[in-house]
């Protein structure tokens, strides 16, 4: 009985570990998960947006936030990355922008930049839009 009781309790610890694996977040820990580039001529603007359906299924998918530093003058890249929790995803300390995607809000509510993310320039993407705001005033403009 207590041989079943452990090889039972191993195989659903082996089970959490698989899926954790599957999604590529474990929580605490900074995980890349995909990398992308703008095309040529493209805006920063442009680029955001085109991307934010594919970062919102990430985000969506990783059951996190992610985010990205946004990186060159033209083309842009940026990597998408996860710290594995729901409501947060540690930004580099740069004067760089970033893009901090919320897929995994459930209201309308969640569409607002958090006091910390106000502090820099960057985008923050949510199921309902693409907004970006400068860093300096608390009046975030709408790209999509």
């Amino acid at each position: 009985m207590r041989a079943v009781l452990i090889t039972t309790i191993l195989t659903l610890a082996g089970a959490g570990t698989a899926f954790a694996a599957d999604t590529g977040v474990i929580h605490g820990r900074t995980v890349g998960l995909y990398q992308e580039q703008s095309t040529a001529g493209e805006s920063l603007d442009a680029f955001v947006v085109r991307i934010a359906p594919r970062a919102v299924q990430a985000s969506k998918t990783a059951r996190a936030t992610v985010c990205g530093q946004l990186n060159g003058t033209g083309p842009y890249t940026v990597t998408i990355k996860t710290d594995g929790f729901l409501s947060t995803c540690d930004l580099p300390e740069s004067a760089l922008p970033y893009v901090l995607i919320n897929g995994t809000a459930v209201d309308v509510r969640e569409n607002t930049f958090s006091q910390v993310n106000w502090q820099r320039a960057g985008y923050l993407v949510t199921p309902w839009s693409v907004k970006y705001q400068d860093g300096r005033q608390k009046r975030p403009r709408a790209v999509r």
